[in-house]
């Protein structure tokens, strides 16, 4: 089993594809890099493909050479209708990843991708912008694509990833509950000394 870093696309500091064509272009290269001479028992339709470059990457920002952005981020702009509408075109690539068939560590992470964009996507303005430069649609179709090529090795990095983010929790619990505690030790102290 080859543990190197692959190159994953648009995501890993690449140029952002141009047009539909290119993306869907990187995505066979992607597709063709990572199948190993097997084909995916049950590939993405291709229909997600484009709604994931329409959601994150389909208009290019004036005055940039490569920078692109979606109608999720533009839609990110109209306070609550924009987000929940954001949320339901991502889910339905989430979906479409379900019906493919992507294990249950990847969906989870695909899960998390769409949450922290929809989370920070409530932050006037900032979130918008997040929204725009995060582009969680393409990272599960990315994230798709891999677990459909290469099953064991994105398994044990979404599990990795989900372990983190885990340990990162509870140590974030661990800390509140630390200062709490210390909190009300100063204010014990305080009043003691008080009274």
């Amino acid at each position: 089993m080859n543990s190197e870093p692959h190159d994953v696309g648009p995501i890993e500091g690449r140029e952002v594809p141009q047009t539909q064509a290119e993306f869907s272009e990187n995505m066979q290269q992607l597709r063709q890099s990572r199948s190993k001479g097997r084909p995916n028992s049950r590939p993405l339709p291709s229909w997600v493909e484009r709604l994931a470059w329409i959601l994150d990457s389909a208009f290019r920002v004036p005055g940039t050479t490569d920078r692109r952005v979606g109608i999720d981020g533009l839609l990110t702009l109209v306070p609550v209708v924009g987000d929940a509408a954001g949320v339901a075109l991502s889910m339905a690539v989430v979906l479409a990843g379900v019906a493919a068939g992507v294990s249950i560590p990847t969906l989870l992470r695909m899960l998390i991708n769409v949450g922290i964009e929809a989370t920070i996507g409530l932050i006037p303005f900032a979130g918008a912008v997040f929204d725009m430069v995060y582009k969680a649609n393409i990272r599960n179709l990315v994230l798709m694509e891999r677990d459909l090529a290469d099953r064991r090795a994105t398994r044990r990095s979404s599990l990795a990833v989900l372990a983190l983010m885990v340990g990162v929790a509870l140590l974030g619990l661990l800390m509140v509950v630390l200062a709490w505690f210390a909190a009300i030790g100063v204010l014990v102290w305080f009043f003691t000394r008080l009274f």
